[in-house]
């Protein structure tokens, strides 16, 4: 049960001052560092999916230099 608080409160550390104190309270609650890395990376990663909108938009193909036009 304290690795699911663990995990809530990175979940919700938006500043990095939050996550600063996310991580400290996940370690002291008994949650190894090791987990929390890992589970930061994958919380990092799900939020890239999540909002798409967030990505810089990838150039047209013939704004691309060096591209061929088909």
């Amino acid at each position: 049960m304290a690795h699911e608080i663990a995990k809530l409160l990175l979940e919700h550390a938006e500043t990095f001052l939050g996550r600063i104190e996310a991580v400290e309270t996940a370690l002291s609650l008994g949650m190894p560092l090791n987990e929390i890395e890992s589970y930061l990376d994958w919380l990092d990663q799900v939020r890239v999916v999540r909002n798409p909108a967030e990505l810089p938009e990838n150039p047209p193909a013939h704004e691309i230099e060096g591209a061929e036009s088909a």
